[in-house]
């Protein structure tokens, strides 16, 4: 065994429960210390899928791709920010990773959507009622829980346990772990490693407003626990805080008819995009942008283009999106923030300023075109060349949202945390997830949050297994 002490994760999403399960997989003890009162963090709502290059299921649908491919598109998107080399581990190791999770715990994602500044089909989900973040956290932290009902002394998950320091020697070495308890009691444990896997900061109002100001009156997808506390700890023991300022608008987050000033709002998945929806101005009632294109380019595109009083667009898909993403799209339409309406109710009750035979005009042109004027290189589930004013249309309401945190701890390619010297801070600290910075630079790829969680998870314990 490597190591006697059990390694303590910090954090229940996906990038924790990697780490735990490929370290019980070795038979090393781990407890999880998460401060939300359950596990799964951000991870369990993502509802696109995870990215991986040269995958079986690929090769299965003969989709042509490659690692190169993935990382040209990779570095693209990170427009000259963050650290290369983790970018190339990251597409490199992704078919392992699609692997590891149909493998060792028979998730099928056996399906593939081409979503924005992907260049190949290979975002993953599985055939099936469940979205993909739900599926594979729920599926995961099965696996883990009935470890520690079979070996107690193998897995502890400790839920609303909150972090607040890290231990290291004179040696340099980690020593252990404090945190506050339920009750609000200071705990500590001994041991040689550990992982941070506690998200980003997307919710901290006080770090937004030190490292991007002008976002701290944008609404946000994430959930409470995304206020940066392992990036302040990481930050006081030395680490190299990177990217801080690169934080992700999403451009489709959708606008509850309910509660349209709301700060928190649902994501609208990039699958619905991928799949075939479309962007419409509500100034213009026409299409104005490549709806596959990167996410900060959507987004700079509905804020130059779409009416600056509320800057939203509405998101129309047709009824063959609808039964290719139909578990996602019922979600949306029991919320409300997605309805069934034909195009003359669409076009009268959005008040668009063009009759409803121009908008009819509008989709056919989308539909049949040869070349699309916007340059959208994949037009799938189109609207059917019959359309008329009867067509029934999907329709949602959305506007850009704080997102993603791509700056964080940095790190190396075995997930140790570093220093400003780029060497490791401390032996036995390592970051992975939103936690951590470089992998994705100025702008993250859709369905990438996912795989630098396993990826980068994975890592952090097959370097703790091996020494």
């Amino acid at each position: 065994m490597a190591t006697t002490r059990p390694v303590v994760i910090v954090g229940t999403g996906l990038a924790g429960l990697s780490a735990g399960n490929q370290l019980v997989k070795h038979k090393i003890p781990v407890v999880l210390l998460d401060k939300a009162p359950s596990i799964g963090g951000n991870s369990i709502k993502a509802s696109s899928g995870i990215n991986g290059a040269l995958t079986d299921t690929q090769k299965n649908l003969h989709v042509q791709d490659s690692p190169e491919a993935f990382l040209r598109d990779t570095v693209k998107s990170a427009k000259g920010r963050g650290v290369e080399p983790l970018m190339e581990k990251l597409t490199a190791d992704a078919a392992s990773a699609i692997n590891w999770l149909q493998d060792e715990f028979k998730l099928k994602l056996d399906l593939l959507t081409q979503i924005g500044g992907h260049s190949a089909a290979r975002t993953h989900r599985s055939s099936g009622k469940l979205p993909p973040g739900f599926e594979i956290i729920s599926t995961m932290s099965k696996a883990l829980q009935a470890q520690a009902e079979k070996d107690p002394s193998l897995v502890k998950i400790l839920l609303e346990s909150k972090v607040v320091n890290v231990s290291v020697d004179n040696r340099g070495k980690v020593s252990g772990v404090s945190y506050e308890d339920s009750k609000g009691k200071t705990q500590n444990i001994e041991t040689n490693n550990v992982i941070f896997c506690s998200g980003g900061f997307s919710r901290s109002k006080e770090m937004l407003e030190e490292y991007v100001p002008q976002y701290t009156k944008i609404p946000t997808t994430n959930g409470e626990g995304s206020t940066g506390d392992g990036q302040r700890i990481l930050s006081k023991l030395g680490a190299d805080l990177i990217d801080m300022d690169q934080v992700q608008i999403h451009p489709t987050g959708f606008i509850d008819p309910n509660k349209r000033d709301s700060a928190w709002k649902f994501l609208a998945a990039e699958g619905l995009r991928g799949l075939g929806g479309i962007l419409i101005n509500p100034g213009t009632g026409r299409r104005f942008v490549d709806e596959l294109q990167t996410r900060d380019y959507v987004t700079d595109a509905i804020r130059n283009e779409c009416p600056k009083d509320d800057n939203k667009a509405y998101l129309v898909m047709s009824e063959a999106t609808y039964q290719e993403f139909k578990v996602n799209m019922d979600f949306y339409m029991s919320k409300n923030l997605i309805r069934k309406i034909t195009v003359e109710q669409f076009v009268k009750e959005s008040n668009l300023p063009i009759t409803t035979p121009q908008f009819v005009q509008e989709l056919k042109e989308y539909s049949t075109s040869k070349q699309d004027k916007f340059g959208r290189s994949l037009v799938i589930n189109t609207f059917s060349g019959q359309v008329d004013s009867s067509t029934e249309l999907y329709v949602g309401e959305v506007t850009p949202v704080v997102h993603f945190t791509m700056g964080g701890a940095k790190i190396n390619q075995k997930a140790q945390v570093v220093g400003k010297d780029g060497k490791p801070l401390a032996q036995g600290l390592y970051a992975a997830g939103e936690v951590s910075g470089g992998v994705h630079g100025g702008n993250r790829l859709g369905g990438s949050s996912l795989l630098e969680c396993v990826v980068y998870g994975r890592a952090a314990a097959e370097d703790i297994a091996s020494n």
